[in-house]
């Protein structure tokens, strides 16, 4: 035999043989692939020679490079075989679906990139972007971050249980944009930063009764719809968002909590 470039020729049977390793390095694959597509079937493994050797034939590079390209094009194995026998029609038809699906995929993350991007831009990945700016604009004003990070709790599980009701949405949205608009916004942050203070310096009664009543007094004029007395009974996303606050009050808050409750019946009572 004499080698030409690789392929090794056989004086007498005429033919161009190569080794397993030349077959893959002259199709730009490597020996582990042609392999695989022996136990496959994709490729018809010959019989070794009497050296021990199996050599493979131009016909064997021509389908293993028919095998490669089609791979490279992102054909399946499975659909690489039915193709192998068929003709060029059937390569296009192939050719087409898979650009359909390819399409498809493209566009799925072409949504899925875009909403990462939202998120990216807003404030609270956790939130919609409406409900995300009105806490940005609380993180602004100076609100506690330990009260920011329970009415964000608050906002989800709100959303969660209405199931993003727009009527829900819209009256939150509402009740925070009022209390951050001028002249509130001010006196909003100071209740709230006092109220929260309560959790770390327990306060005696009468302070607590004078904050109460301040509360109270904000309430009724910039959330009105907040202080009207509740019905006997409250809705699911209602009581589920009482059970929250409950758990999170301590000791102090929870007599705050109260205060604010009777001086809302003391003023119910004398209308």
């Amino acid at each position: 035999m004499v080698s030409t470039d690789g392929i090794r020729i056989d004086k007498r049977e005429g033919e161009a043989m190569m080794t397993i390793g030349e077959l893959a390095n002259l199709a730009g694959t490597t020996v582990r692939s042609v392999r695989y597509y022996h136990s496959n079937g994709l490729l018809e493994e010959p019989q070794r020679q009497p050296n021990g050797y199996r050599m493979y034939r131009a016909v064997d590079l021509a389908r293993l490079s028919r095998i490669r390209r089609l791979r490279d094009l992102g054909i399946p194995v499975a659909k690489i075989a039915e193709l192998l026998d068929g003709d060029a029609h059937d390569t296009r038809s192939a050719l087409d679906a898979l650009d359909k699906e390819l399409a498809a995929k493209a566009e799925q993350i072409a949504v899925q990139r875009a909403h990462i991007e939202s998120l990216r831009r807003n404030a609270d990945p956790e939130l919609p972007d409406a409900f995300s700016e009105v806490l940005a604009q609380y993180v602004v004003a100076g609100a506690p971050t330990a009260w920011i990070d329970n009415e964000r709790e608050l906002l989800i599980l709100a959303l969660t249980v209405s199931g993003g009701d727009p009527e829900v949405c819209d009256s939150l949205l509402s009740a925070h944009r009022r209390a951050l608009a001028e002249p509130n916004r001010e006196q909003a942050i100071e209740l709230i930063t006092r109220m929260y203070a309560l959790t770390e310096a327990p306060a005696d009664a009468d302070t607590i009764a004078a904050l109460a009543i301040q509360f109270c007094d904000f309430t009724e004029r910039v959330l009105p719809e907040q202080a009207a007395p509740e019905g006997p009974s409250p809705t699911r996303l209602v009581a589920v968002l009482r059970e929250h606050q409950a758990d999170r009050r301590t000791v102090t808050q929870e007599r705050f909590a109260k205060a604010v409750a009777a001086e809302f019946a003391d003023r119910q009572s004398r209308l």
